[in-house]
C-alpha cells in the first residue's frame, strides 16, 4: 500500500505532510509531470527524508501539475526500478506517445510471472502494455475505463499522458481531496489509525508530523480537514466517534444460530500469536475505525486473527 499526490500546487505541498508520507511509505519517492511539452520522471530509493528533500527542492518551485508517489513495499524488489512511476508507453520504442503510471492498492489482479517483480510492474507488462500500445485511445474511452476499474477493485492509478499532457485518474471517488494539496489516493499514509507498520500522522492544524501514540484519543472525525474542489469527491467518514464526542456503535448482525453452528463445526480460538502488527490484541474496536482498504490489508496479513474475531462476533461462540 502507497500513497500518490495529484497536486496542481506543488509549491503548497508542506514539508511535514511529505515526511509523514516518507515515514509511512519508505521504500520508494517517485515525481512526473509535463514540462515544456516533455514528460518528465524521477524516482529514488530514499535512505532518509533528507534524499526526498533533495530531490524536491529541485522541482517544488515548478508551476505545473505533478504526480507523486511514495511506496509502501508489499511484494517485489525495494529498488528504483520497482518504484513509481512505471512506464507503460515510449516515443523511444515506436509508440504515438509517452505514458507513465502510478499506483495505489493491495493487489492488482495480475499474473505473477517475473521474479522480483512488483504486482504493478506485471499489471503494466501483461495487461495495460498490451493494449493501450495497440490503441493508446483507449486510455479515455469510458467502457475500457470502467472495465480496468471493475478489474482493480479499489486501488487507483494515475496517469500522465505526454500527448494530451493530463492527468487520469482510475477510481478517482475511493480518494479524496485536500485543500491546498489536490487528490490523494489515501488518507491512512498521512492518518494512520493505532495498528501497522505505519506510525506517524500529519497534523494540518500545526503542520507537524506526530506519533501516533500521541494521539491515543485521535480519530478520523476530529479533525475538520478541508477538502476541496479538485473532484466531485465527498469527505468519507472513518471515525469511530461522531463530532458531539458520542460513540457510533455498529449495526448489530441479525439473531440466530450462525452456519457454524448449524453445521457442528467446531469454532478455532484466537491463539496469542493472532495479534495486530503492532503486537496488541485484535479487537473489533480496531475494525470499527478502519476504512475498506485497511480491513482488506489487516486480513491479508492476518487471515486467522481476522477470521477467529469475526467469527466470534457473529457467531457469539468460543470452541
Amino acid at each position: 500500500m502507497c500513497l500518490i499526490i495529484a497536486t496542481k500546487n506543488p509549491k503548497q505541498l508542506s514539508s511535514a505532510l511529505m515526511e509523514t508520507a516518507y515515514e509511512n511509505n519508505s521504500d520508494g519517492f517517485g515525481l512526473m509531470f509535463v514540462h515544456k511539452g516533455q514528460l518528465h520522471t524521477r524516482k529514488i530509493v530514499p535512505k532518509t527524508f533528507n534524499d526526498i528533500e533533495k530531490l524536491w527542492d529541485k522541482y517544488k518551485s515548478m508551476d505545473t501539475p505533478m504526480g507523486i508517489h511514495f511506496r509502501f513495499a508489499t511484494n517485489g524488489d525495494t529498488n528504483k526500478s520497482m518504484s513509481h512511476p512505471f512506464e507503460v508507453l515510449s516515443k523511444a520504442k515506436g509508440d504515438d506517445r509517452d505514458l507513465w503510471v502510478m499506483h495505489n492498492g493491495p493487489q492488482l489482479p495480475t499474473p505473477m510471472i517475473d521474479n522480483n517483480k512488483s504486482d504493478t510492474h506485471q499489471f503494466v507488462k501483461w495487461i495495460l502494455r498490451p493494449q493501450l500500445s495497440a490503441n493508446p485511445k483507449l486510455l479515455y474511452n469510458a467502457e475500457w475505463q470502467e472495465m480496468i476499474e471493475e478489474l482493480i477493485g479499489t486501488d487507483k492509478l494515475l496517469f500522465l499522458d505526454s500527448k494530451t499532457k493530463e492527468f487520469v485518474i482510475f477510481n478517482e471517488d475511493q480518494g479524496t481531496d485536500m485543500d491546498n494539496v489536490g487528490w490523494l489516493s489515501n488518507t491512512y499514509s498521512i492518518q494512520p489509525t493505532s495498528y501497522g507498520k505505519r506510525d506517524k500522522y500529519y497534523d494540518d492544524k500545526t503542520d507537524t508530523i506526530k506519533d501516533v501514540s500521541d494521539s491515543s484519543k485521535w480519530c478520523y472525525e476530529d479533525d475538520d480537514w478541508g477538502y476541496g474542489s479538485y473532484g466531485n469527491i465527498t469527505r468519507q467518514h472513518y471515525g469511530h466517534y461522531n463530532r458531539n464526542g458520542v460513540e457510533v456503535k455498529p449495526t448489530p448482525l441479525a439473531s440466530g444460530i450462525g452456519v457454524q453452528q448449524q453445521l457442528n463445526i467446531p469454532l478455532p480460538k484466537q491463539e496469542a500469536d493472532e495479534t495486530m502488527w503492532n503486537g496488541k490484541a485484535l479487537r473489533m474496536e480496531d475494525l470499527y475505525q478502519m476504512d475498506k482498504e485497511e480491513i482488506i490489508e489487516l486480513c491479508e496479513e492476518n487471515p486467522v486473527g481476522v477470521g477467529c474475531l469475526v467469527s466470534e462476533e457473529i457467531v457469539g461462540n468460543r470452541a
